[in-house]
């Protein structure tokens, strides 16, 4: 999943964080060798992804569905609207409108609390056709509340694109009643530059809903407001 409820250390961003780690499962098994079917519906005021607003900073409605299996292979898809245009200095807004996911992996358990996830995901922007579409390579482990992961692009962007790496780290703070507190950091390596970007997201049940609440930004310095530090507000809903 990618989003404000998605992508593995909430970059994408009330979630990511974790783009593949078959999340939100609601125990509904459509076959005998399925461990967990589950989806999820989100309704955020920013699409934010590595602290880069992807919809000029106006609100985004996001879902997706993930099976997972017994062994800890899972595969799953995730969709957004976008928008890149509305920022782009002297230049005509895209007429990019979609954004989706699929994804497939692996994910286990290594005792005390640890675990790791091994994944690949696939972005396409339909409305585009192949230039746009990119495809990256992930590995995360998590210790209890703690998760450090990278994830690699050779091709990132698209056709033409650069190689791309993206460290980054997250903890999760219980706060009580459900409650949590999720930091995250993670660093942009490029060929053509490197950033830095931050999400700070306060998390509860509220009426039957995920409500999310939290600061997101980077450290790029280029007069785009979508780049700059900013609130976030979403609801989700597993499905």
């Amino acid at each position: 999943m990618k989003g404000t409820t998605m992508k593995h250390f909430l970059n994408r961003t009330a979630a990511l964080a974790s783009v593949a780690a078959g999340a939100l499962a609601i125990g509904l098994a459509p076959a005998a060798w399925a461990q967990e079917f589950s989806g999820n519906v989100t309704l955020v005021s920013d699409y934010s992804f590595r602290g880069e607003s992807q919809t000029g900073r106006d609100a985004a409605i996001q879902g997706g569905f993930d099976l997972g299996f017994d062994s800890g292979f899972y595969i799953g898809t995730w969709a957004s609207n976008v928008n890149f245009g509305p920022y782009a200095d002297g230049a005509d807004p895209t007429y990019t409108s979609m954004e989706l996911d699929l994804y497939a992996g692996f994910s286990g358990e290594m005792g005390d609390g640890a675990g790791w996830d091994v994944s690949v995901i696939r972005f396409e922007y339909p409305n585009e056709g192949d230039a746009s579409d990119y495809i990256e390579l992930s590995l995360n482990f998590s210790f209890g509340n703690f998760s450090v992961g990278a994830n690699y692009s050779p091709e990132y962007l698209g056709d033409g694109g650069d190689t791309f790496l993206y460290p980054n780290v997250g903890y999760s703070f219980s706060l009580g009643e459900n409650a949590t507190l999720d930091v995250s950091v993670g660093q942009g390596i490029g060929d053509t530059g490197d950033h830095l970007d931050y999400s700070i997201m306060l998390g509860a049940p509220v009426a039957g809903l995920d409500f999310g609440i939290g600061v997101v930004g980077t450290d790029i310095d280029d007069g785009n407001p979508g780049n700059e530090g900013r609130l976030i507000l979403s609801l989700s809903k597993s499905l």
